[in-house]
């Protein structure tokens, strides 16, 4: 054995430290003669084979020894009470996490008040907007859905499209035979394409819509209206096309049709040029395609179902701009309890992380500690084995019992950080009841934010 260095502990996995200058078993050898009175000893027959406390020469190895592990133990506890002392200090502090919370419910209270009359009055608008289109949908026995377009933008530009076309065609055929030129048939065929998609509109927003109308005097009115519309855009078509036709006899260009007697259909209309009959087409196919387009390309075919179904919508929509609106208002004192109690946990957790490093360097420092009392104990025991190995060999007769017991400590196994690790594992439970205090209080502000909508969304006031 190497009484110079203290032995690694057996499957401890520290590593070994030299002891204090002195304090190893060759150096005790020198200083207390260990192996020239093991030998006395072992002359005189000592200790004796039923002996069972240790001899003069071990009791003084672990006397010359205990000074230094006595030094080294109130290092030891030094250190503890240091870091005792530093944990206390560090320990995280309460914090209060019903303040905010009574704060933001008082915020609440206060901002619900203050919104409560106009979140009824947009509720009570969205509730009878959707009541008037369920008794009209039940009044006119309607069982779908209103159909109109998003955007009428569109469906008017497709109408302009529509006269364009038809005054650039017309512009064209009035242009031949007026004295004008262009310009005077440009002039005629804007009026004309204009007065042809107006009363194709009409005749669809106001005739074709109310001809399916429920009520019997409410459908008549709409069939007078389509035919008067009909009969008004004939008439202008018919007009239009017989006034080309003057036009180009004017201009001594009308057909000569001669002798044949066979039967043509335009005869009866008294139209007798192809431009003519162009004319009369082209005025027909707009006036329909702007008869379609009243009927169904800015509202729903139904009369007013269309109306009251945008009201409902958009009494729905308000209504839930508001309450967004209104929601964001109500979650502010809760947004702003739940930064105050995100400062507070962070506060606590920043104070137990300082707590751990500060632990963490107490261990450390006490670690070093340790070894050096170990290696202490292991000179001792290096030394007291060194004379027994001795004695042993010098003996005659067989050595006593407790010679094959390991020696004694030089001092007492102290658990140096026990009370550290405890303020510790206080500290970490605490940090744990915070974290379900913020929760709770955090939930709690919550659901009576979720309580209070839910009573304004009923029109009660908070």
């Amino acid at each position: 054995m190497d009484g110079g260095q203290a032995k690694t502990s057996s499957g401890s996995g520290r590593p070994a430290v030299k002891p204090p200058q002195g304090m190893n078993a060759a150096a005790l050898d020198k200083r207390l003669h260990l192996k020239r009175r093991a030998r006395e000893d072992a002359a005189r027959n000592l200790p004796r084979q039923d002996d069972e406390n240790l001899s003069a020469a071990e009791l003084a190895v672990v006397e010359t020894v205990g000074a230094e592990r006595a030094r080294v133990d109130e290092q030891r506890l030094d250190a503890r009470a240091d870091a005792e002392r530093r944990l206390r200090a560090l320990a995280p502090s309460p914090q209060d996490f019903s303040g905010p919370a009574l704060d933001a419910r008082l915020a609440l209270k206060q901002t619900a008040g203050r919104i409560a009359h106009d979140w009824a009055e947009a509720v009570a608008r969205a509730a009878q907007g959707r009541a008037d289109l369920d008794a009209f949908k039940r009044a006119n026995e309607l069982r779908r859905a209103a159909v109109y377009p998003r955007s009428t933008l569109l469906q008017a530009g497709l109408l302009f499209c529509a006269a364009v076309f038809e005054a650039l065609f017309s512009a064209a055929l009035f242009a031949e035979d007026d004295a004008r030129g262009l310009l005077g048939g440009a002039i005629t065929a804007v009026g004309l394409s204009g007065a042809n998609v107006t009363l194709g509109y009409l005749a669809g927003f106001l005739g074709l819509r109310y001809l399916q109308h429920r009520k019997l005097h409410t459908k008549a009115a709409g069939a007078a209206a389509f035919g008067a519309m009909t009969l008004l855009a004939l008439m202008l078509n018919l007009f239009a096309a017989d006034w080309r036709d003057q036009l180009a006899a004017l201009a001594g260009r009308q057909l000569d049709m001669g002798s044949d007697a066979s039967f043509h259909l335009w005869s009866l209309l008294q139209i007798d040029s192809p431009q003519s009959i162009i004319l009369l087409m082209l005025g027909a196919g707009v006036w329909v395609f702007a008869a379609l387009k009243g009927y169904s390309g800015f509202d729903d075919p139904y009369p007013d179902y269309g109306k009251m179904d945008r009201a409902a919508r958009e009494a729905s929509d308000a209504l839930s701009d508001f309450r967004a609106e209104a929601r964001l208002e109500l979650e502010a004192p809760i947004n702003a309890a739940r930064a105050a109690l995100a400062g507070r946990m962070e506060k606590m957790r920043a104070e137990f992380e300082a707590m751990l490093k500060a632990f963490d360097a107490a261990a450390h420092k006490m670690e070093a500690l340790d070894l050096k009392a170990r290696a202490i104990d292991q000179a001792a025991a290096d030394a007291i084995h060194l004379y027994r190995q001795e004695n042993t060999a010098a003996r005659t007769t067989p050595a006593p019992g407790y010679f094959g017991s390991p020696p004694p400590a030089a001092g007492p196994t102290l658990d140096a950080l026990g009370g550290a690790a405890a303020m510790v594992d206080e500290a970490r439970a605490r940090l744990a009841e915070a974290l379900v205090q913020s929760s709770a209080a955090l939930e709690g502000l919550l659901a009576e934010l979720d309580q209070t909508t839910t009573k304004l969304d009923q029109g009660h006031a908070a």
